[in-house]
């Protein structure tokens, strides 16, 4: 992305994207949370317009990020807020996470230091993680970002389901 105004037909679908990703993130809440997704798609993109992105599999990747922080904020200041916050249960299932895993909204939290944690072992498996299961990105396009083969990217998808599961039921 160069210095000059993106076009508003690029914005458009910049939008899109970022809406879907919202979509995403906010399917795996409670009805009841107060975050919505425009809430999401314009704290993301007010992180995301600083930087450039090279590709399509680029933007979701940093845009992966950019929401998975700004979910991450969001319940650091409620859990502030509320002292404990309103216990409200993620859901992780239909195959972008450990199966059968529910999270309270306090075990985000969790779920984001694991991600840290694995990152320090192996940050591809971790970006590997963020895009599948933040992003809902499927492997070629995981591949593509991280310019891995296929069968790594769903390598390292597995290796790091199992290590999530583990970190966060040990």
């Amino acid at each position: 992305m160069s210095s000059q105004p993106i076009p508003q037909a690029d914005v458009e679908n910049i939008y899109a994207e970022l809406r879907k990703l919202a979509a995403i993130h906010l399917s795996r809440r409670a009805p009841k949370a107060s975050l919505q997704p425009t809430a999401l798609v314009n704290e993301a993109w007010l992180r995301l317009a600083q930087h450039p992105w090279k590709s399509r599999s680029h933007f979701l990747a940093m845009a992966s990020t950019a929401m998975r922080n700004v979910l991450v904020d969001y319940v650091r200041s409620r859990l502030a807020a509320k002292r404990g916050g309103e216990w409200t249960r993620v859901s992780i299932d239909g195959g972008r996470g450990p199966e059968g895993m529910t999270f309270n909204l306090a075990q985000v939290l969790d779920v984001h230091e694991a991600l840290q944690r694995l990152t320090q072992l192996d940050a591809r498996k971790a970006r590997v993680v963020e895009m599948r299961f933040f992003a809902g990105m499927d492997f070629d396009e995981i591949a593509e970002a991280l310019n891995i083969s296929v069968v790594t990217a769903k390598r390292d998808w597995q290796f790091s389901r199992a290590w999530l599961y583990d970190s966060l039921t040990s």
